[in-house]
C-alpha cells in the first residue's frame, strides 16, 4: 500500500527540539491539541495509530501540509509526548526516520506516552526540590520528564568531559565518574515519560546523592583545578624542606594533611580546607626559602671575598698596574652588590661564578703578559 509519504518530507526531518512551523497560520496550542487529541482517539479506539494515517487525515481534515504534521510527530517524540513502535518494538526517532528512508510505506505505529499515577509524579517532584531542581513551566508529566531527561543527558556529557580531563595528570575522581556515567547512561536509555518518570521514583532515595556528587565534581572541575594543579606543583617542592617544615608544628601538620588530601581518591569536601593548609604550608615554605637564599647570598659574597682577598695578594706579587689591579677587583665588588637583589639561587650561582671566572682569566692574561 503506498503511504503517500515523500522521500524529501523525511529526508527534511529535524530530530531533536519540536521546530517552529512558520507555514502554518494555525498557532502552536491548538495545533498540538489538533495533532495530540487524534492520536488519543486512534490510540483509544486502536490502542495505536499509523503514522501516514496521522499526517494524511489531520492533514485532510484541517488543510495542512502533511509535511509539516510529520516533523510535528518527531519533535512530539523528542518531548516525551509520544513513542514510535514498528513490529512491537520501541524505537528511537532516529531508527524510525532511517526506516522511513529505506521503505517509506514502512508500517511505523505512534503511541501516547502514558501516564504514572498522580502520587509517583509528587514524588519524584519532591526528589528533584531536594536536588535543588525545579524546572520552570513543567507542570505536565512529559514536560516534566523531558526537562529531567534534559538534565541528566547535560549532567553525563559534564561527566563525560571532567572523566577524560581527569585521564590526562593527577587528578581524582575517574572511579565515582565512571559509576556516574553507568547511571546517567542507563537513564538516558528510557524514551518515554513514564519509564523517566518510573526510574527517577524508583531511584528516589539515591537520586539526591548522586547530584550532591555530581556537583562537588563539577565545581571541582570548573573551579578548583587551578588549585589543585598549584598544588601538585608545590609538593615536590614541599617536600624538599619537609626536614625544616617540621621544626614549625602548625605547617608540620598542615603539611601531613595536604599529602593526605593529594593522594585521596575523593578529595572534594576538602578542598576549601586544602586552600588554608597550603597558606600554612606555603608560608612556611617561602620564609624557609628565603632564607636560603639569604644564606646562598652570603656565601657568594664570602666566595667572592675570598677571591678579592687572594686576588690583591698575587696582583700586588706580579706588579700588575694599579688601575688594572682596581678594574678586577671593582668588577667584584659590584657583583657582590647584585647579588643582593638576585631572586633565586641559580642566579646567584650563575653571575657569582662568572664574576669569578672572569676575574681569574682577566688576572692570568696580565701575568702572561
Amino acid at each position: 500500500m503506498e503511504t503517500g509519504l515523500k522521500k524529501k518530507w523525511i529526508k527534511a526531518i529535524v530530530l531533536g527540539p519540536r521546530q517552529i512551523l512558520f507555514g502554518l497560520e494555525m498557532d502552536d496550542v491548538r495545533l498540538t491539541d489538533l495533532v495530540l487529541s487524534y492520536i488519543a482517539e486512534q490510540c483509544t479506539m486502536h490502542g495505536q495509530a499509523n503514522l501516514f494515517d496521522i499526517t494524511n487525515e489531520v492533514s485532510t481534515r484541517n488543510s495542512l501540509p502533511e509535511s509539516e504534521i510529520l516533523q510535528m510527530i518527531f519533535g512530539f517524540v523528542h518531548e516525551l509526548k509520544l513513542c514510535f513502535y514498528l513490529e512491537g518494538r520501541q524505537i528511537p526517532a532516529l531508527e524510525a526516520k532511517q526506516k522511513l528512508m529505506d521503505t517509506p510505506d514502512t508500517d511505523i505505529r505512534v503511541v501516547l506516552n502514558k501516564k504514572v499515577s498522580a502520587a509517583t509524579f509528587s514524588a519524584v517532584q519532591q526528589t528533584f526540590q531536594l536536588m535543588g531542581m525545579e524546572f520552570e513551566n513543567c507542570e505536565d508529566q512529559h514536560s516534566f520528564a523531558f526537562a529531567a531527561l534534559h538534565m541528566f543527558e547535560q549532567w553525563h556529557n559534564d561527566v563525560k568531559t571532567f572523566y577524560t580531563l581527569a585521564g590526562t595528570g593527577s587528578y581524582p575522581g575517574r572511579d565515582q565518574m565512571a559509576r556516574l556515567l553507568a547511571f546517567t547512561g542507563r537513564l538516558l536509555q528510557n524514551q518515554t515519560a513514564h519509564a523517566v518518570l518510573t526510574d527517577c521514583f524508583n531511584q528516589k532515595n539515591l537520586l539526591p546523592a548522586i547530584a550532591r556528587k555530581f556537583q562537588k565534581i563539577r565545581t571541582f572541575y570548573t573551579k578548583d583545578i587551578s588549585f589543585w594543579d598549584q598544588l601538585l606543583q608545590a609538593m615536590p617542592q614541599f617536600a624538599e624542606n619537609l626536614s625544616c617544615i617540621k621544626k614549625y608544628p602548625d605547617a608540620a601538620a598542615a603539611y601531613s594533611q595536604l599529602a593526605d588530601i593529594v593522594s585521596s581518591p575523593s578529595p572534594f569536601d576538602r578542598i576549601q580546607a586544602a586552600r588554608d593548609l597550603f597558606n600554612t604550608v606555603n608560608t612556611c615554605h617561602q620564609q624557609i626559602e628565603s632564607q636560603k637564599l639569604e644564606d646562598y647570598r652570603q656565601q657568594a659574597k664570602d666566595r667572592i671575598d675570598t677571591v678579592i682577598t687572594r686576588l690583591t695578594a698575587d696582583m700586588a706579587t706580579h706588579n700588575i698596574d694599579p688601575d688594572l689591579r682596581n678594574r678586577i677587583l671593582l668588577s667584584l665588588r659590584q657583583t657582590q652588590k647584585k647579588i643582593s637583589s638576585l631572586p633565586d639561587i641559580r642566579q646567584v650561582n650563575r653571575l657569582c661564578s662568572n664574576a669569578i671566572d672572569l676575574a681569574m682569566d682577566q688576572f692570568e692574561d696580565l701575568v702572561e703578559t
